[in-house]
């Protein structure tokens, strides 16, 4: 098992795509939800034990748990094809929220593992052109639960506009977002000076937090439900944090983020791929759905 600040020492193929994001989060300097990554190899010696976890690793995992503090926990699967430059398999593999205590995180353990064979995520790399199997590593972090939660892009996902910045966002988890049950904010920023040059203020009536028992939904006041998100402050932070994660990959960067007592937690870095060629004659961009990793069953 390797700590999440240290992964970027780690060989690639131990630690997953989702895990070689937090390696360029901590290249550039940017805060990550505490946690430790469970390896490949351990995926792989799983198999090879009729899927078990191996008894001297599960006691590690609960040592690590424990020391981790009475918190909710994020358990979220790593592949080895997952959010590479070429392809992301967002939403194909899956990630459990609100884990508690070391017998949750264990299972929740096993449901990533075995969302590798699931035959969407299967159909998937097959239609990718990836017949075989994949290895799984896991993470294991904190559950960063703030006040909001969105998505950066450091290009137009839909015109491949250079100078637009995108940021989505909602208050509380973002998985409110992914299922459409509300609409986020949608913030255009020109690249060039971080200014707002198109706001979308979107619907948003209920959000998810982590409440005693578990997630829960719960309603928004009225008059924040418009009301912008991010404040300028945030915002500018949030766009320094993607342009330094955009620089640490060599390519436009697409990025997750939870906003924790008005500071940006990060959450994920990818490469943005698919991505349009840019178009100087459109303008009527609306913003793309984006599979977001804060949910069950999703990456």
């Amino acid at each position: 098992m390797i700590p999440l600040s240290g992964v970027g020492a780690a060989n690639p193929d131990l630690i997953g795509g989702k895990a070689r994001g937090f390696a360029v989060i901590a290249r550039a300097g940017l805060p990550a939800p505490e946690g430790f990554v469970l390896t490949t190899a351990v995926h792989r010696a799983a198999v090879a034990d009729s899927g078990r976890i191996p008894d001297s690793v599960a006691r590690h995992v609960v040592s690590l748990v424990r020391a981790l503090g009475d918190a909710p926990l994020a358990v979220r699967s790593s592949a080895t094809a997952e959010d590479g430059a070429e392809h992301s398999h967002a939403g194909q593999y899956l990630t459990r929220l609100g884990v508690r205590g070391p017998e949750e995180t264990l299972d929740a353990i096993l449901e990533c593992w075995a969302s590798a064979e699931d035959p969407r995520a299967t159909a998937y790399r097959a239609h990718r052109g990836h017949d075989g199997g994949v290895d799984m590593a896991v993470i294991v972090q904190r559950l960063a639960g703030g006040e909001a939660a969105g998505v950066c892009m450091s290009r137009d996902p839909v015109t491949g506009d250079p100078d637009t910045i995108v940021v989505n966002a909602a208050y509380g988890l973002g998985e409110l977002v992914v299922s459409g049950l509300i609409t986020p904010d949608d913030y255009r920023l020109a690249r060039a000076d971080g200014r707002l040059v198109r706001f979308e203020p979107g619907y948003k009536d209920i959000m998810l937090v982590m409440g005693p028992d578990g997630l829960v939904e719960v309603p928004v006041p009225v008059e924040r439900q418009e009301a912008r998100v991010l404040d300028d402050a945030v915002l500018a932070a949030v766009l320094d944090g993607l342009l330094r994660c955009e620089r640490e990959l060599g390519q436009p960067a697409d990025c997750e983020f939870s906003i924790v007592d008005g500071h940006v937690v990060w959450l994920q870095c990818r490469p943005m791929t698919a991505l349009a060629d840019p178009d100087p004659t459109r303008t009527d961009a609306t913003p793309a759905a984006h599979p977001n990793p804060m949910t069950k069953g999703t990456t």
